[in-house]
């Protein structure tokens, strides 16, 4: 079977930033983190957990990266799945958490910038996929541009020659003058090729 979820950007809006996107219901967590990474257009480059209500939700789903000096924090047995406090993400199936349409979970991404994706079970199909596939709406943010906030202030600061901070920006995000920022944007062809890049060396 396939699940389909509605994954969205929570602060954002005008328009709201959301990806519907459909996989085999037997991936791992880690496997739907590297989904996401691919059809938001983040790098990859932090920090990531999957937990029911966010920050200070359990259990938590984060990346093992074969360290063993977690201490308290050390990762529970796949047995005791659902009752310990965090768990190897690439341990723990889709299919062990979500058992019905509307059940959430909320994925965080970059623990300084706190960009929060609420991720909503909308349909489950007899599918069976070779790969995922998706659909969207909202031109998505940048790394390390301050969270939802921040990207809202840089989009201001773009598309207004008069802001303070316009040329920084414009240095920044390599535009050329007279570029524009546009929210409504959505690149489905380029979002193909960075998400078979991604799934390709998940």
């Amino acid at each position: 079977m396939a699940y389909e979820f509605k994954i969205k950007l929570e602060g954002s809006s005008k328009p709201p930033i959301w990806r519907k996107v459909k996989v085999n219901e037997n991936i791992g967590f880690l496997d739907l983190h590297t989904v996401i990474q691919g059809v938001f257009g983040w790098t990859n480059s932090h920090l990531f957990e999957f937990s029911p209500k966010g920050w200070g939700g359990s259990p938590r789903l984060q990346q093992d990266f074969g360290r063993d000096d977690w201490g308290e924090d050390a990762f529970s047995e796949r047995d005791t799945w659902p009752y310990g406090e965090r768990y190897d993400a690439s341990k723990i199936k889709l299919e062990d958490y979500f058992h019905s349409l509307k059940q959430k979970i909320t994925y965080i991404y970059d623990f300084g910038d706190d960009w929060c994706h609420a991720v909503e079970l909308v349909d489950i199909t007899d599918e069976k996929l070779l790969r995922p596939v998706f659909a969207g709406k909202g031109q998505a943010p940048v790394d390390d541009c301050g969270g939802i906030w921040g990207y809202y202030e840089m989009v201001a600061a773009i598309n207004d020659p008069k802001h303070p901070e316009h040329e920084d920006f414009m240095e920044w995000m390599g535009f050329a003058k007279g570029q524009k920022w546009d929210n409504s944007e959505f690149d489905l062809k380029e979002t193909q090729e960075r998400l078979r890049i991604f799934w390709k060396i998940k």
